[in-house]
């Protein structure tokens, strides 16, 4: 099996490989210094629905983020599988920090989608994070668009 990355590809030996990674990528034209999209992937336990898993990931938000307000949320749908979003600010140790979640349920895996931004988000920003967010596609980017 071949893991493609943006710098590369690895081929896989025999075996149950999952991918587990972490991308982070920084968004360095928008206004905020620091802001930026992690995207997270996580196996979910046979017979998990999105419902179950989003109280689970709603609970450690409460545990781990001081001051953690939910801003908005709403169920919702991206590229046809069953989505959530949530928006919500937090404090860092004293800095405020703003944050979306699109969690994204593709059979037995949840994709989480999360932008960042420290401080106060400006308009231009959240509307281009939503945007990228939003334009998630389940499988291979068409050979035109690597390319570009």
């Amino acid at each position: 099996m071949i893991f493609q990355m943006q710098e590369g590809y690895l081929i896989l030996g025999e075996g149950d490989w999952q991918d587990t990674s972490v991308n982070m990528l920084g968004a360095n034209h928008l206004p905020t210094k620091g802001t930026n999209l992690v995207v997270t992937r996580e196996s979910l336990p046979d017979g998990m629905l999105l419902a179950d898993y989003l109280l689970n990931q709603k609970s450690i938000l409460s545990r781990e983020l001081p001051g953690l307000e939910i801003l908005f949320e709403t169920p919702d749908t991206i590229n046809g599988l069953p989505a959530h979003f949530l928006e919500f600010t937090w404090d860092n140790q004293g800095n405020a920090m703003h944050q979306m979640i699109f969690i994204i349920v593709n059979n037995d895996k949840a994709l989480n989608l999360t932008s960042t931004v420290p401080g106060k988000i400006d308009d231009e920003s959240r509307a281009t994070l939503v945007a990228t967010m939003r334009s998630f596609t389940v499988g291979q980017a068409p050979h035109e668009m690597k390319e570009s």
